[in-house]
């Protein structure tokens, strides 16, 4: 601290600082108003000779340790309700607190000469507050029973009422009355409840509001872009009040896009009849993009699996991998389109195909078909009522064997009960009596060139329906396929079924 810098003494009051759940106005009777609603005997007509007895009460909680205040927020002069002693206050806490109190002074100066005004402010340290009542619980819901009108109160409400007032000889004249079975009158052409229903002491039991954190997700990014070059789809997400007020196509607009499919990170797709030439490398967007020494590893790795195979599976090349491998390429699914694309129909449906390699013209790629077998998902069997320590180690060792067999799950052995719903290549498929018809030669099975079937106009294409294979061939191979893995699903359910899809 400097020589020269002013020092100021602290004076010795000790405050309590009371954070009000309401807008004080700067007068004394607002201040006065706003002490008496901490007051416990407001009630429903509190006045302003109750600030007093507020100032009281607080130094007698103090004093005794309390740790809660409650504030009745009345309504204005001129607007007081008789029910409002049912509404439930607002809940303060008492804590400890650490802050200065200062009391902020302007004065407006104007010189009679110019008329110009200088406003000087004057900060003064009134005292430190070493406690606080925060009011930071949430309020409870109000209460106005809907009551007709009558010349008498309700008996279950002025029991009520004495209750809260403590009116010991209006406790002592009540008197249970006969039972009326009349719970509805009719007041004014509308139905109101005759019962005299007083709140519970609480409507919600919620006193703290929920944190949500609400964040945008952080694969989203801003993406700005020129009215004129936008779609209708880009123009219907953009973000309201971003977009410029001015109708020019000039104008710019801004929405939230996935960072994944800005980038074009997903494998170029390619249909199963275009006449157009297939991709021969990765999209240029993918250049851009900074790869750790970990993702380089595995990209290499990736490439090195295309070259022994030009057609593969995600979970077949998934399972070629180390597990720690198979989890980074889980999270970084870009690298897949730096080595492959794939087919969004036809016998390669969803398979990733080398660059520059066409399946359709090399009859060796019916063996890297696919085929889709759904079955009925199992139900596993109910362990209510038996120890878990009977099926303790029964449990590890069948997850031993699923670790073991995980490696494998893209073949289908015939012999190994695979998922209730799978997907394998052909050559995947090594099952002797199975793997005897995909291997199958000849004109009778293997066809000069894929089929592809159009639909009921030129404009729509339907998948292929069986590739390299001719229709009598597919059929059978197909049939095989699903008796077999039939019999390993659904085996216990003799009435259940499965289908392929080619």
């Amino acid at each position: 601290m400097a020589a020269d810098a002013p020092v100021s003494q602290l004076p010795g009051n000790t405050l309590v600082a009371v954070e009000y759940p309401g807008i004080v106005g700067p007068s004394r009777g607002a201040l006065e108003r706003a002490l008496a609603s901490l007051c416990p005997d407001a009630g429903p007509s509190a006045h302003v000779q109750l600030a007093g007895s507020a100032l009281g009460h607080l130094a007698e909680l103090l004093d005794q340790g309390g740790k809660l205040v409650e504030c009745r927020l009345l309504p204005p002069p001129g607007q007081e309700d008789e029910y409002q002693y049912l509404r439930h206050p607002v809940l303060g806490d008492i804590s400890a607190a650490d802050a200065l109190v200062v009391r902020i002074r302007r004065r407006v100066l104007r010189s009679r000469r110019t008329g110009e005004e200088r406003r000087e402010y004057v900060v003064e340290v009134v005292g430190a507050a070493s406690t606080a009542v925060r009011f930071r619980r949430l309020a409870d819901f109000a209460f106005r029973p809907d009551l007709p009108g009558s010349s008498t109160e309700h008996p279950t409400l002025a029991l009520h009422r004495s209750l809260l007032h403590m009116d010991v000889d209006a406790m002592r004249a009540y008197r249970f009355g006969h039972e009326n079975e009349e719970y509805e009158v009719t007041v004014d052409g509308t139905q109101r409840s005759a019962l005299g229903m007083i709140p519970p002491p609480l409507f919600s039991r919620v006193e703290l509001p929920f944190a949500y954190n609400y964040r945008q997700n952080p694969a989203s990014a801003l993406q700005t872009q020129p009215y004129s070059s936008s779609t209708k789809r880009t123009r219907r997400t953009a973000r309201k009040g971003e977009d410029s007020p001015e109708p020019s196509e000039e104008r710019l607009i801004t929405r939230y896009v996935n960072r994944a499919r800005w980038r074009n990170t997903a494998p170029i797709a390619a249909q199963f009849a275009q006449t157009a030439a297939l991709p021969t490398k990765p999209d240029a967007a993918l250049g851009k993009l900074s790869l750790s020494s970990r993702q380089e590893t595995l990209l290499a790795r990736l490439r090195q699996l295309m070259e022994e195979r030009p057609v593969w599976s995600r979970l077949s090349i998934s399972n070629q991998l180390e597990p720690e491998e198979a989890r980074a390429l889980t999270q970084s699914k870009e690298l897949y389109s730096m080595v492959a694309y794939t087919f969004s129909d036809g016998p390669w449906r969803d398979s990733l195909v080398r660059f520059g390699y066409d399946p359709r013209t090399d009859p060796a790629s019916r063996f890297y078909q696919r085929i889709h077998l759904r079955g009925k998902a199992p139900r596993a069997p109910s362990t209510r009522g038996v120890f878990k320590a009977e099926y303790g180690t029964l449990q590890s060792r069948a997850s031993a064997r699923s670790d073991q067999r995980s490696r494998s799950s893209h073949i289908f052995d015939g012999k190994t009960a695979p998922q209730s719903s799978s997907t394998f290549q052909l050559c995947d498929i090594t099952d002797v009596r199975i793997a005897a018809l995909v291997n199958a030669a000849g004109p009778a099975n293997v066809r000069d060139a894929p089929d592809v079937r159009m639909g009921p106009s030129a404009e729509t294409l339907t998948q292929a329906a069986t590739g390299w294979y001719t229709a009598p061939a597919w059929d059978a191979l197909r049939s095989a396929i699903s008796t077999r893995f039939h019999a390993l699903v659904d085996a216990p359910d003799s009435d259940s079924g499965s289908s392929t899809d080619e």
